[in-house]
């Protein structure tokens, strides 16, 4: 039996560098503008007297039911046996259902090949034995890959429990 695989974030250590999504880019050859992975700036907030900012860091959750693949009238959308959620560029319409289903708005439109994108987890670099390239990349050490149980030890039972395909 395959183990599924994860990808999760501790936003509360996430720093805003933006290597993830350079990464990410130069990995899979994005173009400009477009990005798998995102990291977004919250509201200034002040604490204890000092001014703090969080960031939230947004990428597809290769969700347990995911809702992009129930939408896709060509079937283009795939499970693998290992939870990654993939797209079949050859098979994709374009139709842009799966960005409307998907609930963490992650789905990119390739304007340019009229075709849907999103996170692979790099399953190429998996192949590899190696991490996602946002993982690697991470400078705060805050983007966590691997099965539950390996990104739990790494980061504590509660936090994966939160966040770990709960939503969907």
């Amino acid at each position: 039996m395959v183990e599924e695989r994860t990808l999760v974030v501790d936003s509360a250590a996430c720093v805003g560098c933006l290597a993830c999504e350079i990464a990410c880019k130069q990995e899979n050859d994005l173009p400009v503008g477009s990005s798998w992975i995102r990291v977004h700036q919250d509201a200034p907030y002040d604490e204890e007297g000092r001014p703090q900012t969080r960031y939230l860091v947004t990428h597809c959750m290769h969700c347990r039911r995911p809702r992009c693949m129930e939408a896709c009238p060509e079937d283009a959308i795939t499970k693998r046996e290992d939870g990654v959620v993939l797209i079949d560029a050859q098979a994709c319409s374009g139709c842009m259902m799966c960005i409307e289903a998907c609930p963490f708005g992650v789905i990119r439109f390739d304007d340019e090949r009229g075709v849907a994108q999103k996170c692979t987890l790099c399953v190429e670099r998996l192949a590899d034995g190696l991490q996602p390239a946002c993982v690697a990349a991470c400078l705060s050490h805050c983007i966590h890959s691997g099965t539950p149980a390996e990104v739990a030890e790494k980061i504590g039972e509660s936090r994966v429990r939160l966040w770990y395909k709960s939503i969907v």
